[in-house]
């Protein structure tokens, strides 16, 4: 039934040109910057996909968004799972967020403070998309595995670091307790590491090994 509502609106948005509409809209509030369309378009995402399951908001957003990101120079994979990851968070995002409606009456939970427990305990999954459309290696596409398959292995070894170092940030833990300071040091870091480059890599990974040496000094005076 969802999927047939979903075909419902796909047709409306084609009969009537909203489709070729909505992508003009984006690109004219974006100004041809691929950043502001990006944003522009992860909350129109969320926004389409309240209230909708998975496939069918992800359907809705190939017919309205997707077009408007390759016209503004995404690959074209890269779009789809940005437009994929922010059909899937529309479940737990509030105000309407079915998945954490669900879990919060089977845990008999606010729904309020479930929702933004889930958003904190998903935060990476709203950044990592950004950067599928910046550094499309990320998602293993490259032009010649044979001599690009080390900066691949690069790419996604420190993306997994900052994903580990936004969440120690978020949860103010890492290998022990998290200080603010600490914490801060550890989002920063996490944000340098996602984000693809050897410049901001290093960044992150010496922010990260100042907040490991922090806790693990701290390990040795609560075990002395």
């Amino acid at each position: 039934m969802a999927c047939s509502c979903a075909g419902i609106v796909i047709g409306c948005v084609t009969i009537t040109g909203l489709g070729i509409v909505f992508t003009q809209i984006v690109i004219g509030m974006a100004q041809n910057a691929l950043l502001p369309a990006l944003i522009l378009t992860a909350l129109a995402g969320i926004i389409l996909g309240m209230g909708m399951p998975t496939t069918p908001a992800y359907i809705v957003m190939v017919a309205l968004l997707v077009p408007a990101l390759i016209k503004m120079g995404a690959v074209t994979p890269a779009a789809h799972m940005f437009a994929f990851y922010f059909a899937i968070l529309s479940a737990i995002t509030p105000p309407v967020a079915l998945a954490v409606f669900a879990a919060a009456s089977l845990a008999k939970a606010d729904i309020w403070q479930s929702g933004w427990a889930a958003m904190r305990a998903a935060a990476p999954a709203y950044i990592v998309p950004f950067m599928f459309v910046y550094e499309p290696m990320l998602l293993l596409i490259v032009r010649d595995w044979s001599s690009e398959w080390l900066n691949v292995l690069w790419a996604v070894s420190s993306a997994v670091i900052g994903v580990i170092c936004l969440a120690g940030s978020l949860f103010g833990w890492l290998i022990a307790h998290a200080s603010a300071w600490q914490r801060v040091l550890l989002f920063v870091a996490a944000l340098c590491l996602i984000k693809p480059g050897l410049v901001t890599d290093a960044i992150g990974l010496g922010l990260l090994a100042v907040v490991g040496a922090a806790q693990f000094a701290q390990l040795r005076r609560a075990q002395a």
